[in-house]
C-alpha cells in the first residue's frame, strides 16, 4: 500500500509561519497563539505539531527540565524542509541552519528557558494585536537584533581609577512598536529577568543600554523613542532591579534617562496581553506608583487571520 502525500493545510501553515517569526516555540505557545479559546490542555497543538514532525517540516528538540507538576514540554523549530516549503511561499527565513546548532540550543536550559521566556512576551504582542486595535508595526527578535547588533563604548565609571572603556554589542531580547489605534508607535526593548544576574552584571548592562539610548539607538532603528521594559520574576527582583538601575544612572550622571526603564513583576502568560500592556503595574525607577506601558486601546476587535501571517 503505497503511502499517502502528506499534504499542507492551512492551519499547518500558520504553524509554520509563527515557528519562522519566533524561532521556538512549545506546544503551549502555539496554543495561547494559535488557539486561544480551545481549552484542551494543548492537544490540538500536540497533534499538529506531530504531525509536521513526522513530515519531517520542523524538528522537535530535547525537551526542557521535568517541572514539579506535569511533563516537561518539548521545543519546536524549522526543519530544512519547513524553510524551504516557507521560502517558496515568499516568507522571509534566515538561510543559515544546521540542525545540530539547535540540538545544542536546547542542551542549554538556561539559554533556552530564557530564550522561550521572551517569545512569551513576544506571544503576547501578537495576541493583543489579533484581538484589539492595535498594530506592531515591527518586531525583531534577539536572534535578529543579534546579527545586526549596535555596539556602545562604556567607560568603567566612576567606581574604577582608570580611564578604560569596554566596547559592548547592545543586544535586548526582544525589540518591537506598538501603535494603539491611530497614534505614533512606542518603541520598545524587552529585558527579561530571571533573577541570575549579580548587581555587577545588572549595572553593566543598564549603563550599556543608556548609552546605547543617548547614542546610536536612533539612527539604527529610525525611530525617536524607546522605553525599556524589564520583566521579572517577582517584586522584590523587580524593585532589586530598579534600585541599582537608578544608582547606576546617577553615578553616570545619566538621571534623565532614568524614565525610559520601567519594571514590572506581571507574567506575560498568566496576564492577559491586554492587562500586561495596559494595566498599572509597571514601575519607574525613581517612583513609587505603577503606570502602564500603554494607553488603553479602544474596544477589542476580532481578526480572524493571526497577525503575525499577513
Amino acid at each position: 500500500m503505497s503511502k499517502q502525500p502528506f499534504t499542507i493545510t492551512e492551519a499547518d501553515r500558520a504553524v509554520l509561519r509563527a515557528l519562522a517569526r519566533y524561532h521556538y516555540l512549545t506546544a503551549a505557545q502555539g496554543s495561547r497563539l494559535l488557539y486561544p479559546k480551545l481549552m484542551d490542555e494543548n492537544r490540538e497543538m500536540q497533534r499538529r505539531l506531530k504531525k509536521l514532525t513526522d513530515a519531517a517540516y520542523i524538528l522537535r528538540l530535547r525537551a526542557l527540565p521535568t517541572p514539579r507538576y506535569g511533563q516537561a514540554p518539548h521545543v519546536f523549530t524549522l526543519a530544512r524542509l519547513g524553510r524551504q516549503y516557507l521560502t517558496a511561499m515568499g516568507v522571509s527565513v534566515r538561510p543559515y541552519y544546521r540542525p545540530s546548532e539547535e540540538t545544542r540550543a536546547t542542551q542549554n536550559n538556561p539559554f533556552m528557558e530564557h530564550r522561550l521566556a521572551a517569545i512569551d512576551v513576544m506571544i503576547a504582542v501578537d495576541c493583543l494585536c489579533r484581538d484589539y486595535p492595535v498594530s506592531c508595526p515591527r518586531m525583531l527578535s534577539e536572534r535578529e537584533l543579534k546579527h545586526d547588533a549596535v555596539r556602545v563604548d562604556v567607560p568603567q565609571g566612576e567606581r574604577s581609577a582608570t580611564n578604560i572603556t569596554r566596547r559592548v554589542a547592545v543586544i535586548p531580547d526582544a525589540w518591537f512598536q506598538l501603535s494603539v489605534g491611530s497614534q505614533p508607535p512606542v518603541s520598545i526593548a524587552l529585558e527579561l529577568d530571571r533573577g541570575t544576574e549579580d548587581q555587577l552584571a545588572w549595572r553593566r548592562k543598564v549603563a550599556a543600554l543608556a548609552l546605547w539610548a543617548e547614542g546610536p539607538y536612533r539612527d539604527a532603528f529610525a525611530t525617536d523613542n524607546l522605553t525599556i521594559a524589564v520583566v521579572t520574576p517577582n517584586e522584590t527582583r523587580r524593585d532589586t532591579l530598579a534600585g541599582w538601575t537608578l544608582r547606576e544612572l546617577e553615578e553616570r550622571a545619566l538621571s534623565h534617562l532614568a524614565d525610559i526603564f520601567l519594571f514590572t513583576a506581571e507574567s506575560p502568560v498568566t496576564t492577559t496581553p491586554l492587562l500586561f500592556f495596559f494595566d498599572p503595574h509597571w514601575y519607574l525607577p525613581h517612583e513609587e506608583e505603577p503606570i502602564s506601558l500603554l494607553d488603553t486601546p479602544p474596544e477589542p476587535v476580532r481578526k480572524e487571520v493571526p497577525v503575525f501571517a499577513r
